[in-house]
């Protein structure tokens, strides 16, 4: 089992398109205006709601949240260095904390607030083949 999808939620879905389209480079999977954005990443979703109308009834029960979590997306352990320089080039403020010999995370915010991660699979003990 591994996870499918992983949700966050913003109040400002244009700032937050802009966000995860250009500074991370995601490329944005499909949208709705003024509901959701959907990132499709290797072998799972990053889905990310307005938790004001995504909280409303619909076909799909509905997602309500709020800004203020967290997502760990997996890097290549050799690529740790640029993507730090990447993110403050983008003048983001970047906490690097090392996990003793398995690997190094890059904590970071985006514009919402949500806690964002970048780290290599071996900070779990993963491969990743796994």
């Amino acid at each position: 089992m591994h996870a499918l999808e992983t949700c966050l939620y913003v109040d400002d879905l244009d700032r937050a398109e802009a966000f995860y389209s250009e500074v991370l480079g995601l490329a944005l999977y499909g949208k709705a205006a003024g509901r959701h954005l959907f990132y499709r990443l290797e072998g799972s979703m990053l889905l990310i709601f307005d938790p004001r109308s995504s909280a409303l009834p619909g076909d799909v029960p509905s997602h309500a949240g709020k800004p203020g979590g967290h997502a760990c997306l997996g890097i290549a352990r050799e690529d740790t260095d640029a993507w730090q320089a990447r993110l403050e080039g983008h003048g983001l403020k970047v906490t690097r904390y090392a996990w003793g010999d398995r690997g190094e995370s890059l904590y970071f915010e985006d514009p919402a607030g949500n806690v964002l991660e970048l780290a290599p699979a071996s900070i779990w003990g993963f491969t990743l083949e796994e």
